[in-house]
């Protein structure tokens, strides 16, 4: 068997983290204490230099407006938008888990393989268009997770938090292929694109809808919406904290966008009337838990993982008004999503708090030791929040301004009435950590800490609210150049 040139490009940017993650392990056979330090070195640097070979090619791919396929992988512009997106969420997830797991006493090669594992099945999951790599694409980018949650074994919750993902994540997964059986069964065929043909030239279908709303349960569990959200804060308080910035990034993002390229071949066709009427449903339980939930946490992970929860409402409610403008918008909030999440869970790692130390009591006064991650940090959260001009107010316009357009004014009244309420409990963080005064119990804790000064996570953070603002100030430009591309590519029939 050969493999022409344009294959070879097609697989290269999941080749390369994928080799990089199966040598990886070899680096926690190393035992010996006086070259352990240079062996965790090389171990972050080569995870850093497989995701940057696999961002090249990307790019590459990208800049020269090719579109390879290798078999049923297709790396077109959504899977290679999906690509750069998850490798950079990766990237700085590995920036910022230099410093945590130093913190934590928990430095293993086998943590990062299991990452970037989890970054390939998410590009795959994207970039597969026959359902049989799909459900491969889903158990390659979830199972590393699991174990990722439960890295730090020394915590009890990390334990618990692990089996409660593996378990729904199991159902989840199990609905999701009964769904492609049952569309299987339906149309004979296991091709997205075929499998939209088929089911549009049919007559409605009692089995065929029932297989779509299985395949919608499995995407709607990855995107953490209501009313399959219940893992989320478990599992966000449970891992690392940059992995459960990566979790609440990538996971979703990939999510979101396999589920825009089913759309996109009409399984369900976009804009139905049941698919819309369920998108909806989904989409205001999701804002209305989402932001309430949030409003009530102490713990500040629980709160950004019904933060998360809130997010995944806004997005459905682009899927919801169905235009290229929407989807656009939808692809620019993921862009904004990915820096100003992974900002806000950053700030954890920057201010060396570990463990359970992650209520609004420990962070009480901390912003005055690093003002500027403080700051860069409550830029993320004023993003977050759709606070102008920074990044996250002009996805969530974008994608309002559309369902208004399109006669949905009740839920844009929804959505905004929702990011009003988030603005709340956004404020709360940077309040602690500039306004108010450290209990007692923290100053105790935090000088009997050893002194710790972010270098790799601090770094990271700061690129995170510097782009906030950049994408903010300059929206026009991604979105022309970027989230309108990918949809003309994954959306031909909507032009």
């Amino acid at each position: 068997m050969t493999i022409t040139a344009g294959e070879l490009s097609a697989i290269l940017p999941l080749l390369i983290p994928a080799l990089g993650a199966c040598l990886l392990p070899l680096a926690a056979l190393d035992k010996d204490q006086a070259t352990v330090k240079w062996v965790r070195g090389a171990t972050f640097f080569m995870a850093l230099f497989c995701l940057a070979g696999g961002f090249f090619y990307i790019t590459r791919l990208w800049a020269t407006g090719a579109q390879p396929s290798y078999g049923a992988i297709r790396m077109d512009r959504l899977a290679q938008f999906a690509g750069i997106f998850v490798l950079v969420a990766a990237g700085l997830a590995v920036l910022q888990l230099w410093d945590h797991l130093h913190q934590e006493g928990w430095v293993k090669g086998e943590t990062l393989s299991l990452l970037l594992f989890s970054a390939v099945g998410m590009i795959l999951f994207v970039a597969a268009s026959n359902l049989i790599l799909l459900f491969l694409g889903l158990e390659l980018l979830s199972l590393p997770l699991y174990a990722l949650t439960a890295t730090v074994r020394t915590r009890a919750k990390a334990f618990e938090g692990g089996m409660k993902y593996f378990i729904t994540g199991a159902v989840a997964a199990s609905s999701f292929l009964m769904g492609s059986v049952l569309l299987y069964g339906v149309t004979g065929t296991l091709e997205i694109g075929a499998l939209g043909q088929a089911l549009a030239a049919r007559n409605p279908d009692p089995i065929a809808l029932a297989g779509a709303a299985l395949l919608l349960m499995g995407f709607l569990f990855k995107i953490s919406s209501v009313p399959f959200h219940q893992w989320t804060p478990d599992v966000y308080e449970a891992a690392p904290h940059p992995i459960s910035g990566f979790m609440s990034v990538a996971t979703k993002g990939a999510a979101v966008m396999a589920l825009l390229r089913v759309l996109g071949a009409g399984v369900p066709a976009p804009g139905s009337a049941r698919i819309q009427a369920a998108l909806a449903l989904v989409a205001v339980l999701t804002l209305v838990v989402g932001n309430l939930a949030a409003l009530a946490q102490d713990n500040i992970k629980r709160m950004l993982a019904y933060s998360s929860i809130s997010h995944a409402g806004y997005i459905l409610l682009g899927l919801v008004a169905a235009t290229p403008a929407a989807y656009a918008g939808v692809i620019f909030y993921l862009l904004s999503y990915l820096v100003m999440n992974m900002g806000a869970f950053g700030i954890l790692t920057c201010l060396g708090l570990v463990g359970d130390r992650t209520t609004f009591d420990d962070v009480k006064g901390q912003g005055w030791k690093r003002p500027d991650l403080a700051i860069a940090a409550s830029l993320c959260l004023f993003g977050l929040a759709g606070i102008p001009p920074m990044a996250g107010f002009y996805g969530k316009y974008m994608i309002f301004k559309e369902l208004i357009l399109q006669g949905h004014v009740s839920m844009a009244v929804t959505g905004i009435l929702a990011s009003l309420v988030s603005v709340y409990y956004y404020f709360r963080l940077p309040v602690a950590l500039f306004l108010e005064k450290p209990t007692a119990k923290a100053e105790r804790e935090a000088s009997e800490r050893p002194a710790f000064r972010a270098s790799l996570a601090g770094a990271a953070l700061l690129v995170c609210g510097v782009l906030v603002v950049v994408i903010g100030l300059f929206p026009g430009t991604l979105y022309l150049s970027i989230a309108s591309r990918v949809v003309a590519d994954a959306f031909p029939f909507l032009r």
